[in-house]
């Protein structure tokens, strides 16, 4: 969790404790990358021809919904919006000026709710179920994907995503006095 400087250590790690750990850094990282900037910011084109922070944020939420909750026990945990599906939009294309935009609260809110559902989806699993399909959809398990694997593609894209989003704020000239990603210190 954000603010304290507690990030927790793996020790002795197997399947299931390294993806717990792993997701738990990813949303956490999440989480670090936008709490304490405004809602102009996180809506801000930084760049003209690339989608703005909340779109990314809003992007992630929803994948890593589908991939460390509705695969793993077959429920969404949040409600999904295809405006912020990225795959299927021009990007830098959306979200128009004026329209009705999650808040960085309300963003941050569903990735706590995001964090207690998909660790509580990993908890339960067995490492069978993690190496077998779970609830996964069948065009993730047609090439011999398991439910491991999906918590692996969703870990890796979320940082990935977080990348692109500390390379936005430093384009908008948040410098180390504005936020500054140590890891767990807010």
């Amino acid at each position: 969790m954000i603010g304290r400087h507690e990030p927790s250590q793996p020790d002795h790690v197997d399947l299931k404790s390294a993806l717990a750990e792993m997701l738990n850094e990813a949303l956490t990282a999440l989480e670090e990358a936008i709490y304490d900037l405004s809602d102009d910011k996180v809506w801000r084109r930084t760049f003209a021809d690339k989608h703005a922070i909340g779109t990314m944020v809003m992007h992630l939420i929803e994948t890593l919904d589908t991939y460390t909750c509705k695969f793993q026990t077959g429920q969404f945990v949040l409600d999904h919006q295809g405006r912020f599906d990225i795959w299927k939009i021009e990007d830098g294309s959306m979200p128009e000026e004026g329209e009705d935009l999650p808040t960085v609260k309300q963003m941050v809110s569903s990735i706590r709710k995001l964090r207690q559902a998909a660790l509580a989806a990993l908890r339960s699993a067995t490492e069978s179920d993690l190496l077998g399909v779970r609830q996964c959809d069948h065009w993730w398990t047609k090439r011999g994907r398991t439910a491991g694997d999906a918590y692996m593609r969703a870990i890796g894209h979320a940082m990935a995503h977080i990348r692109q989003i500390w390379l936005m704020r430093g384009a908008m000239g948040l410098s180390s006095k504005d936020g500054w990603p140590n890891q767990h210190l807010a």
